[in-house]
């Protein structure tokens, strides 16, 4: 089997994700079974691996990637535990990890990240980043955070991976418009409602349509509606 030729936009977010992840920080891939540790600059090391076929496979794929865009793969030393009796019963344990890890996550005064009011984050345009491809090309990519105060005054920048993390999709697909309102990106039950009720809601690009502002991109391309404080008006 000849070895899969990954796009442009693959190499560019895996550049992106190893770029942005902070030395010794954690990456599980979601349903893959694996975890895996940013070591240096420039290395990746697999620590964990659930003992199956498709996690095995999840991983040469992601090793594959790796070497493409020029990331050392370190998989020499890997703890590798029995498969779950389910798919069902592996995301559980998976979530159940991940979700350990976050809750020790805190500020330099002790509070932890998981109690702070995270309900009220603001979405920061931090900056443009140029990113270099293996053909020797570049291309600009965004850098966003997630702004949430702290009781003792510090404002802590959270990845929004992480923020997802410990917030939600609930919080985390939203952003704020001004005057206390949010956009936020509806489910399929929204839309449906919407539908039902001839109601329009609002087609989100790289700028809000309302105010102009610049969007985080993991809401580009979304269809929304517009809360107030987190409750739908």
């Amino acid at each position: 089997m000849s070895e899969e030729e990954f796009g442009p936009e693959l190499k560019v977010w895996m550049l992106e994700h190893f770029q942005t992840m902070a030395e010794s920080a954690v990456w599980r891939p979601e349903g893959t079974g694996l975890r895996y540790r940013k070591k240096d600059a420039t290395t990746l090391v697999l620590e964990h691996r659930i003992d199956h076929g498709q996690s095995l496979a999840h991983h040469e794929r992601i090793k594959n990637l790796c070497n493409e865009v020029a990331i050392v793969m370190d998989d020499d030393d890997v703890m590798i535990t029995p498969a779950a009796l389910s798919m069902e019963d592996a995301y559980r344990q998976e979530m159940q990890e991940r979700q350990k890890v976050a809750s020790s996550w805190s500020c330099e005064c002790g509070v932890y990240l998981s109690n702070m009011p995270l309900n009220k984050a603001d979405a920061k345009y931090v900056g443009d980043r140029e990113i270099l491809l293996d053909e020797g090309d570049t291309t600009t990519v965004e850098d966003w955070a997630l702004a949430v105060e702290c009781e003792c005054g510090k404002e802590i920048l959270m990845n929004p991976d992480d923020y997802n993390l410990l917030a939600g999709d609930e919080l985390f697909m939203r952003y704020k418009n001004g005057d206390g309102f949010y956009i936020k990106a509806m489910t399929r039950l929204d839309m449906l409602d919407y539908a039902m009720e001839n109601r329009l809601g609002i087609l989100v690009g790289k700028e809000c349509p309302l105010s102009g502002v610049k969007v985080p991109p993991w809401m580009w391309g979304t269809y929304c509606m517009i809360v107030d404080g987190g409750e739908e008006e």
